[in-house]
């Protein structure tokens, strides 16, 4: 019988379910207690673009409306965000990040440093950018969210891949493949 590779280490899919596994599993590790990455997006979406509904803090993070509920909760009762009535339009509430809430994203934000520095540790910085450049591309094709310009002081994916996924030419190749020129997918 011919020794074949297995297929799930062949599977982009498999592989980065079980990065996000050992994501988890690490994070739970190394920081007991800080708040997990849904909660950490809230708090972020909420402190950068509040105050927000938990209807418009659900449609830009593209999150259940049903587990933000949940998410929000924790949040409020750590003192991170708090509901208050939407001055334009009484029915509703407005979440609004605490002076406690953007420290601790602060703090969360920091600790997520650390967890990439010892996740990707393997990785030399250049690959680090490549690999970071590929998911944003992968994630460009399929989300508008990864294809929008980076905010003032926010660094930029690597040269040719603006962010924006690939677009192609008459005749159907595609350009912009995200690699700068002279680059290697192996260096």
């Amino acid at each position: 019988m011919e020794d074949r590779p297995d297929p799930l280490y062949d599977s982009p899919t498999y592989l980065m379910f079980e990065t996000v596994r050992l994501v988890r599993r690490t994070a739970a590790q190394m920081f007991p207690g800080q708040p997990r990455m849904p909660q950490l997006l809230v708090l972020w979406c909420v402190a950068r673009h509040g105050p927000l509904s938990q209807r418009e803090v659900a449609e830009r993070l593209r999150m259940d409306a049903g587990d933000l509920v949940g998410i929000v909760d924790a949040l409020e009762d750590a003192g991170h965000v708090r509901r208050r009535r939407d001055p334009d339009d009484r029915r509703r509430y407005a979440l609004e990040a605490t002076e406690d809430g953007r420290l601790s994203l602060g703090e969360g934000l920091d600790a997520r440093l650390r967890l990439n520095e010892i996740l990707f540790e393997p990785l030399s910085p250049e690959e680090r950018l490549l690999f970071r450049d590929m998911l944003l591309r992968v994630l460009a094709h399929h989300d508008e969210r990864f294809t929008e310009e980076p905010e003032p002081g926010r660094p930029a994916p690597a040269e040719g891949l603006g962010g924006r996924p690939p677009t192609a030419d008459r005749a159907g190749q595609q350009t912009g493949a995200g690699l700068p020129s002279g680059s290697r997918a192996s260096s």
